[in-house]
């Protein structure tokens, strides 16, 4: 039974809401339970949805019983409750999908060894974590037994991480974090130690990556410990957790976790001040307005230290030594970029797309051009999600995208997710916020690269070059939307429209 696109563009094609309903029939035609040892009724909480060009859809969703709403949040990324569903992209049409519920219920289906259900005909696949044909060793990632392969590997990664092998593990529980089918999944390690000289048992965290790729995972690994190593020489607190070890054949690393710090612990002096809790960056970097009677707006808040210590790790990442591998990430491939996610945008928002591609022929037009002096080591990726504020210092994490690129790129990067959301709807003291916010970092960045060599010419241009970036950054936020298969928003595309205009202007 082969089915073309076309068979399967039919006028009873389902919509993305109705896609629990084929994945739950899936399930009960192999006989499996949705959640075993629950017998009531259940229902699928979407966690994650992403569409990208020329790669389908992945869905993923937390199983729940219904009646247990309160507890959704503590379960939502318990392994054996996530069920993940992919799509190929012949499979859609839009934000419809183009085969009917008839159709998926009875077109043939394959169990595959991993555990998979596969639907090749429909261009369907559901997999209940951590199941994955793209991600082969998750499942061997997470298996925690005594005599598991990454048990013996989390106990060798916590003695280097306490720098003793007193501590020997007792217990380990993976818990997933961010997980991308077939791409690659971060889990928290749990585990409990106990020490071989005393009568004492500790907690330890762990975080790991697994990838789909054994080669990315094992180079990403080393030049995390190449920079972690090169810090740490020059006796300053590494920017960057520190790498502890890795499975090659499971292309898994592991890494040390910022730890929080219990009120017991801080509190030393009676103050109550207990500054040194962990934070997110995108906690930390929140714009936050105080307003006094009626709405009026009383102060700005800024986080100047955050901002201090984001951009001094950039200039510290900026001027490593270390030099990853690889073609560099150049202008021109920024350009490319651009034009394809304006092509997504104006088919998404035809009414505005002739604005849409007159910004982005000018901007790639540009990009183009771009020709640095020299490549930097970059992060690729620089933006407050990638950040962990602990006490006065700062943690980058994420070093997948770490390569060779003009320095501008981290920079428009920071600068373009730095904008609160608020910005788009011209919500009072929004606009005020973040251009003094915008200030402080591009000053402390500036100075941190004078104060370390580099010369007044060389920064100025990578600030002016990275209002190129910076936009081009911005049309990359605005497919959030289509990625997502949400409705669009006129207003708001508009308004990132006239944020991408302005860069352009003052370049």
């Amino acid at each position: 039974m082969n089915h073309s696109a076309d068979s399967l563009d039919t006028d009873t094609s389902l919509s993305i809401v109705e896609l629990p309903l084929v994945l739950t029939a899936l399930f009960a035609r192999v006989r499996r339970p949705l959640l075993s040892a629950s017998h009531e009724p259940l229902g699928l909480f979407v966690r994650y949805l992403r569409r990208k060009p020329a790669r389908g859809l992945a869905v993923i969703y937390t199983v729940d019983e219904l009646r247990s709403k309160p507890s959704r949040k503590k379960v939502a990324n318990a392994p054996n409750r996530s069920v993940s569903l992919t799509l190929d992209e012949q499979a859609l049409k839009g934000a419809r999908i183009r085969f009917s519920t008839q159709q998926a219920q009875q077109a043939p289906l394959e169990v595959q060894s991993s555990g998979v259900i596969r639907v090749a005909d429909l261009g369907l696949s559901v997999q209940a974590f951590p199941a994955d044909n793209g991600l082969p060793a998750l499942a061997t990632s997470c298996d925690t037994s005594r005599h598991s392969l990454l048990f013996a590997t989390l106990e060798s990664a916590a003695q280097e991480e306490l720098r003793s092998s007193a501590w020997q593990l007792i217990a380990a529980q993976a818990q997933p974090v961010r997980y991308k089918p077939a791409n690659r999944c971060v889990i928290r390690y749990r585990l409990v130690l106990q020490s071989s000289t005393m009568a004492s048992q500790r907690d330890l965290t762990i975080f790991g990556k697994v990838y789909a790729d054994p080669h990315q995972a094992h180079a990403v690994q080393m030049l995390q410990r190449q920079l972690y190593d090169e810090q740490a020489r020059a006796g300053q607190v590494p920017f960057l957790p520190r790498p502890l070890a890795i499975i090659d054949e499971l292309g898994l690393t592991l890494n040390e976790a910022v730890q929080p710090i219990g009120a017991d612990e801080l509190d030393t002096d009676g103050s109550g001040d207990f500054e040194a809790q962990l934070r997110t960056g995108t906690q930390a970097l929140q714009a936050r307005i105080v307003r006094g009677r009626g709405g009026q707006i009383t102060q700005v808040m800024l986080p100047s230290e955050e901002l201090h210590l984001s951009a001094l790790a950039l200039t510290r990442l900026h001027t490593s030594v270390v030099r990853p591998e690889g073609a560099p990430r150049t202008g021109a491939k920024e350009a490319k970029r651009t034009r394809e996610r304006a092509a997504l945008l104006a088919a998404h928002n035809p009414q505005q797309a002739e604005g849409v591609w007159h910004l982005a022929h000018e901007l790639a037009a540009r990009l183009e051009t771009l020709q640095p002096a020299a490549y930097w080591p970059v992060h690729g990726g620089f933006k407050a999600s990638q950040l962990l504020f602990h006490g006065h210092n700062v943690f980058v994490v994420d070093f997948d995208g770490f390569c060779l690129a003009d320095p501008a790129l981290d920079v428009g990067y920071f600068l373009a997710y730095l904008r609160p959301s608020g910005l788009w709807y011209q919500r009072a003291g929004m606009r005020q916020w973040f251009a003094d916010a915008a200030e402080i970092f591009m000053n402390v960045y500036r100075q941190g690269l004078l104060e370390r060599g580099e010369a007044q010419a060389v920064v100025d241009a990578i600030l002016q070059r990275s209002r190129l970036y910076e936009a081009a950054l911005l049309f990359k936020i605005a497919t959030r939307r289509v990625n997502r298969l949400n409705s669009p928003r006129p207003k708001e595309l508009a308004a990132i429209l006239r944020e991408i205009a302005t860069c352009l202007a003052e370049k």
